[in-house]
């Protein structure tokens, strides 16, 4: 439990405001590339030197971010406003929840963490995205605390017909606008794809616990047989993150939920984990004989369904040479994907995007998905489909 946590709820500072903890997900300044210069600015953070200039992600090793930010009321009854429900410049609220280490560096609790500045990239296909220069202030006398970044966050829903989300990893992205005191909902901010903690995945010696995977163990894939995997990732969200953002609670498909065994029994993952969906639903619904679907689109409050915040959740990513199709708990799901995903029709749902292999840096392959990708209106459909 974080120091800032009571029992998995807010913590109450004084009438009318409350301490509410929440996680971003970053990648580390160390991981990105600027053409010319680097990402912090000179004095207080604008953004401004970066324009005209292309940034280049060079991985996929985004870190949880863990803080605080007090939510105030502003006025009485249901139509007071509240404070504190975004992330944004000079905002002396936001404070990092407990000591954290970021790339390797330590930062101290109760730092105050900033939105210091955003930029709006094109990537080489004409794709927008709307990245969020994250800054922690430091303790004086550095005379650059308000200018110096320590890494990239990502708003999740479009921007003038972005795909939102996490850009491609090794493209370069042009940077054609700065703003200068960005405001982003926390509810915006892109969060990777996976499965929880205790998930039973297929390999050739049969299933063993997710949480018990390496990097080189084997795994079935439905398409290329035994493949290694590339890459973990873990990340644990509190209980009182999940009271607060309901966009990181996992998604439960029930055993038997698409047919005998698929699943064998109850399998959590996260809301936007893409389901493969098989048969004559698929050839019906959207012309294809098998199609990813993501799992937050098939909630039928009755097989499938959205958890409720009932303790911490631990997700866990894993990545191969390319986007496969794994058997986790029986039912066929992708893993992560090296490559770039159309984002979901509905901003609030766009949380979460894949993200790319970093040991495809040298290589210009086409970012291709396993199956075709679904999100739009048609999966209301599927979704009846699957209540039984």
């Amino acid at each position: 439990m974080g120091p800032h946590e009571r029992c998995g709820l807010p913590v109450l500072l004084r009438e009318g405001k409350v301490l509410v903890d929440r996680t971003i997900f970053i990648l580390p300044t160390a991981h990105v590339a600027v053409s010319s210069g680097q990402l912090s600015g000179v004095t207080q953070g604008t953004g401004a030197h970066l324009l005209g200039q292309t940034i280049t992600l060079k991985n996929n090793k985004w870190e949880a971010v863990n803080l605080t930010d007090s939510t105030v009321d502003s006025g009485r009854g249901s139509s007071a406003s509240r404070t504190g429900l975004e992330f944004s410049d000079n905002d002396g609220r936001q404070r990092l929840n407990g000591e954290q280490t970021i790339d390797g560096a330590t930062y101290a609790d109760r730092l105050v963490i900033e939105n210091e500045f955003a930029l709006i990239v094109r990537d080489p296909d004409g794709n927008l995205y709307r990245l969020l220069v994250v800054n922690i202030r430091e303790p004086q006398p550095s005379s650059a605390t308000f200018a110096t970044v320590e890494g990239l966050a990502f708003v999740s829903s479009s921007t003038g017909g972005s795909a939102g989300g996490f850009p491609p990893i090794n493209v370069p992205l042009t940077v054609f606008q700065n703003i200068e005191t960005p405001s982003d909902t926390y509810a915006s901010l892109a969060a990777p794809p996976c499965f929880v903690a205790g998930t039973q995945v297929l390999t050739p010696d049969g299933y063993r616990l997710i949480d018990d995977l390496a990097v080189d163990d084997l795994v079935m894939t439905l398409d290329h047989g035994a493949q290694p995997i590339r890459w973990v990732g873990v990340a644990r969200l509190p209980m009182a993150v999940l009271v607060n953002e309901p966009k990181f609670r996992p998604v439960t498909i029930k055993q038997d939920a698409f047919a005998a065994g698929c699943p064998h029994c109850d399998l959590r993952v996260s809301p936007q984990h893409r389901i493969l969906v098989t048969g004559w639903q698929a050839e019906l619904l959207f012309g294809e004989g098998d199609v990813l679907v993501p799992a937050i689109k098939l909630v039928n409050d009755g097989t499938i369904r959205s958890a409720g915040p009932d303790g911490d959740v631990t997700y866990i990513h894993l990545m191969f040479d390319c986007h496969e199709v794994i058997w986790a708990d029986g039912l066929a799901s992708e893993s992560f994907l090296p490559g770039l995903v159309g984002a979901t029709d509905a901003p609030d749902t766009r949380a979460e995007q894949d993200a790319l292999f970093p040991q495809m840096a040298t290589e210009q392959v086409p970012h291709l998905t396993a199956r075709p990708c679904i999100s739009d209106k048609r999966t209301r459909l599927l979704r009846d489909s699957l209540t039984h």
